[in-house]
């Protein structure tokens, strides 16, 4: 079985252990679906589809749920239906995860030392929500989107963190062109990193349209780096992402960061460039 079919049997089967305990409570309470709907301000066709697992589950019916049948935990808001909740997106972030990059991530969090370049869109650790959401897919079921941008936020967590890495990021020119989610989003977006630049753990360089070196041409690409570990090299490439600790790959990959760094602009430049581009969004 691949780890993508697995993870699907995972959220089926929490599914299923979330409705079987609405049905059971519900009915050892002796409620109808039409009672226990009242109860809770909603439809008997809302209970009957959670009971079915035809209705995506929130969480704040899981702490409604909580609430109404006084589940163990239910004061601290980590009763049964809650803690089901939290197990169905866990499972749905490794979901939704491209294969390889589950692994990066784990090693990210990890990471003392982040070297970044993108040359198409601004790299997930830099996004705000509501770029994030402006790259993604809208016809892929609310779950999915939800668990994505969740997983998304919560990587981010790693540069506010008491150590935070040392971060550097070279953006192409191109990322700050391409309108993500349109221009109230892009100036967001572009004040985010402005603000980010200006951190000292932090370093977002642009690499302008006139300046042309191979190294910049070959992708993106993430280097991390590790207080005892050997560095790791991530790469994306047709929906999969690949993790390699290859000394010659890494190595190879470290000296086009460094030439990529250095043909970007200076930080002073960087901040005016990404200051003109949000003058064009307004």
């Amino acid at each position: 079985m691949s780890s993508a079919q697995q993870y699907d049997t995972d959220i089926d089967a929490l599914r299923a252990h979330f409705s079987r305990e609405l049905r059971r409570l519900r009915e050892h309470a002796s409620l109808s679906r039409n009672r226990l709907a009242e109860a809770l301000g909603c439809s008997p066709q809302w209970i009957y589809k959670l009971e079915k697992t035809d209705k995506t589950v929130s969480e704040q019916v899981a702490y409604d749920l909580d609430t109404y049948f006084k589940t163990e935990g239910w004061e601290r808001d980590d009763g049964l239906f809650h803690r089901i909740y939290e197990d169905l997106r866990s499972s749905g972030r490794r979901r939704v995860l491209l294969p390889g990059f589950d692994a990066y991530v784990r090693y990210e969090a990890r990471a003392v030392g982040i070297r970044c370049f993108a040359p198409q869109v601004v790299p997930g650790l830099l996004q705000i929500e509501y770029y994030m959401r402006g790259l993604m897919d809208p016809a892929a079921p609310g779950e999915t989107l939800e668990a994505r941008v969740a997983g998304r936020l919560e990587r981010q967590t790693i540069l506010t963190r008491d150590k935070p890495p040392i971060a550097r990021f070279v953006l192409d020119e191109s990322v700050l062109r391409r309108p993500v989610g349109g221009p109230k989003v892009m100036v967001d977006q572009v004040d985010h990193l402005i603000g980010l630049a200006q951190s000292p753990r932090i370093q977002v360089r642009i690499m302008p349209f006139d300046r042309v070196t191979p190294a910049a041409l070959v992708g993106n690409l993430i280097l991390l780096s590790f207080e005892r570990e050997s560095d790791l090299m991530y790469t994306e490439a047709s929906d999969v992402g690949q993790l390699t600790g290859s000394k010659e790959m890494v190595s190879k990959a470290g000296v086009d960061f460094e030439t990529i760094m250095g043909e970007a602009l200076s930080r002073g430049e960087s901040l005016d460039l990404l200051s003109r581009a949000r003058e064009a969004y307004l």
